[in-house]
């Protein structure tokens, strides 16, 4: 199978993309895809299969000579382009960090998602993967998702974990997570109401569980920002009253009968202000907020550039010094974590990544263009109350389902570069045409 279509073994001929592979560069890239599509099913599952995964990726990418692809997509695709110079800027300042270098790498390893989406693209281009990749995903979500009701229904607390109802990841990861399953479904039922119902259920089901049995608030937040983003995509401007209702009317309802979707609102409201009228932290809002005030604290000192990759705790505990307040490594926003570290100039790539990603899907279809927007409207906002590019699986996520979903834009490329007007030799009038008309 070719990377676009046809036998993947033929000459290179130029064209974007196309390579010519020996049958084992052929086979390598076929395992590549098939790992990549299972990538789908284990980030939500397990962090050490995820690795795995991804080691066996990146050998694949580098004996199929699918490397050759990324490069060509580095000088043509904006997207890959933006990922790999974020990257680029964030190792940069590896150089000036007043952290040990093994602390400051082991950060930015972290960030490695902006290398692995460029990857895993090369490996997505065929809609067909694409799709079972997406499928596999929502497998993990849907076992997960089973496992979680029954833990709830049969009052399964052997460990702390359990106790919240979560199963593979944490609270907070797998209502971020389950909100996605809900955006697929409902994706999926619109699509198709009479003949896909089933997925509608899902979408109630799996809501249920992100609202009343699973007390990950940060799944609230990205459950509003994927209702009212679906809406804006079925209906454009018209959308976002009926989400507002819509939104308005899940709130209202869960909050009078569920007291644990209660409780995790009340306890916001409080905690902020609290936090308001003593400046007393206490607990996770209004630890967030002291968090935030004394990130930009720091930032002042290097506003710029930052004051390096990996920085941010050592920054945060000399400033602690002074203040005897509590002691953090995270932020739990992503911006402050990269204005302290990286500056204005992180902040402004990594926006800009944002932004050349969202003007990218514009020019795609279909789930690609959807999925793909939800990936990045959820992660604009969420990372403002969560450091999640530094939190493992979420961070995998992003740069699997946005290497995926944006791999489509890679096809429409390659046919606009064929459908580039061409004049060759035999198109040129003749000298003895260009006299006669002449004459």
């Amino acid at each position: 199978m070719h990377i676009f279509e046809g036998t993947s073994i033929q000459n290179d001929t130029g064209d974007f993309g196309i390579l010519n592979r020996s049958r084992f560069q052929d086979l390598m890239f076929q395992f590549g895809v098939v790992l990549a599509i299972i990538t789908g099913f284990t980030i939500p599952v397990s962090t050490s299969l995820t690795s795995v995964c991804n080691l066996g990726i990146f050998i694949c990418w580098g004996l199929s000579g699918q490397y050759r692809v990324t490069l060509d997509c580095f000088k043509k695709y904006r997207i890959v382009t933006i990922s790999v110079i974020l990257f680029c800027c964030l190792a940069c300042s590896l150089l000036y960090t007043p952290e040990a270098f093994s602390l400051a790498s082991r950060n930015l390893f972290k960030y490695r998602q902006f290398l692995m989406m460029p990857i895993y693209l090369a490996f997505f281009m065929d809609p067909r993967a694409r799709w079972r990749g997406i499928q596999m995903f929502e497998l993990a979500m849907i076992i997960t998702l089973i496992a979680s009701y029954i833990c709830w229904m049969f009052s399964i607390d052997s460990t702390v974990r359990l106790m919240d109802n979560s199963i593979f990841k944490n609270r907070i990861t797998q209502n971020i997570l389950m909100s996605f399953l809900v955006y697929l479904s409902l994706w999926k039922f619109l699509e198709r109401p009479s003949r896909r119902w089933p997925y509608a259920l899902i979408a109630i089901i799996a809501t249920y569980n992100i609202l009343a049995v699973v007390p990950g608030r940060s799944g609230y937040l990205a459950l509003v920002i994927l209702i009212g983003l679906l809406m804006y995509q079925k209906l454009g401007v018209k959308g976002i009253l009926p989400a507002a209702v819509c939104v308005g009317l899940l709130g209202m309802v869960t909050y009078h009968h569920s007291a644990r979707f209660q409780k995790r609102i009340d306890q916001v409201v409080k905690e902020i202000k609290e936090y308001r009228f003593s400046n007393k932290s206490r607990s996770s809002v209004d630890l967030r907020l002291e968090f935030y005030g004394n990130g930009l604290q720091i930032a002042k000192s290097s506003p710029l550039l930052g004051s390096g990759i990996g920085s941010f705790a050592m920054k945060y505990r000399e400033l602690m010094k002074q203040k005897g307040q509590h002691v953090t490594e995270n932020p739990h926003n992503e911006y402050v974590m990269l204005l302290v570290q990286n500056g204005i100039i992180g902040v402004g790539l990594f926006l800009a990544f944002f932004w050349v990603s969202w003007q990218t899907t514009r020019g795609l279809t279909g789930i690609d263009q959807a999925l793909g927007q939800a990936v990045l409207a959820v992660y604009l906002f969420v990372c403002m109350v969560n450091s999640l590019m530094l939190d493992t699986t979420e961070g995998c996520l992003f740069g699997y389902l946005v290497g995926l979903t944006l791999a489509g834009g890679v096809t429409g490329i390659k046919v606009a570069q064929q459908n580039e007007p061409q004049t060759s030799m035999t198109d040129q009038p003749s000298q003895e045409e260009s006299s006669r008309e002449a004459a």
